[in-house]
């Protein structure tokens, strides 16, 4: 194992740019991500959409190759800094991204948006039940009536009662290195730890890096609620991107999409 690189770590997964890339197959889950989403939001309109959670800007720039005005929006300044170089160097001119906690996303984004997604876990990374809650409020906020919504988590029911949880391994290429991850999600009271271990081999041998951060396991039943109390119109639980309907025990992701009143 290598001695440089055996024990890097970082406490905070979701801001940990490269490393975070580097963990994913970005063909693929573009590939499942993007048809559905575009079949969610329609056609491109003059309010364009929020990607919120966007991190290092993958969704957004795929949709803005399809006719969408995109706003992404993140806390991490590391992760933008990535996003902004990959739309500049696409000469992609309906991009721009804003940093912003979720708190501010309606003061940072404006209003009267016609669509906002945020996937990957990224609602869930707000870390604390209240968090998710000002988040939601915001992204009702973000839209304007008939504007859609569209948001994908993992099925946390299970997870929380599955000792020990582990999920993987994912296999991705970035310059011409194979990278193998696998994620532990661990309960620590309200929220789960999940830790991102990623193998590759390099010249002086096997490396490993070790990113950590925490998510709120948001319930479906709570995700409804909490939905319906900030006027949206709920249409679909899907439990993947092949839009099957919802099954708590069976789902491996919850996909909501909704509209505001």
């Amino acid at each position: 194992m290598s001695s440089s690189q055996a024990n890097t770590a970082t406490t905070d997964l979701f801001a940990a740019a490269r490393s975070y890339d580097q963990s994913i197959n970005w063909d693929a889950r573009l590939g499942r991500e993007i048809p559905v989403i575009r079949e969610v939001l329609g056609d491109p309109g003059d309010g364009g959409v929020v990607d919120a959670g966007c991190g290092t800007g993958h969704q957004a720039l795929a949709l803005a190759q399809a006719g969408y005005n995109v706003v992404g929006a993140d806390m991490s300044e590391q992760m933008l800094a990535i996003a902004r170089d990959r739309a500049a160097s696409d000469e992609e001119d309906r991009i721009q991204f804003v940093q912003t906690p979720y708190a501010a996303l309606r003061e940072k984004v404006g209003p009267d948006h016609d669509g906002l997604y945020c996937l990957g876990n990224a609602l869930a990374a707000a870390g604390t039940r209240e968090a998710v809650v000002e988040a939601i409020g915001q992204f009702g906020q973000c839209l304007r009536s008939g504007g859609k919504l569209f948001v994908q988590i993992l099925n946390f029911k299970p997870m929380c009662e599955e000792v020990p949880c582990v999920r993987g391994p994912r296999v991705s290429r970035s310059d011409g290195i194979e990278y193998v991850s696998v994620r532990e999600f661990h309960r620590d009271g309200e929220r789960l730890q999940v830790t991102n271990i990623s193998l590759w081999h390099e010249d002086n041998g096997w490396c490993k890096r070790v990113n950590s951060g925490y998510l709120y396991p948001i319930m479906p039943e709570e995700m409804r609620t909490l939905l319906e109390e900030n006027q949206f119109v709920v249409h679909h639980f899907w439990g993947g991107y092949d839009r099957l309907p919802f099954e708590v025990s069976t789902s491996v992701d919850l996909i909501v999409v909704a509209t505001r009143r």
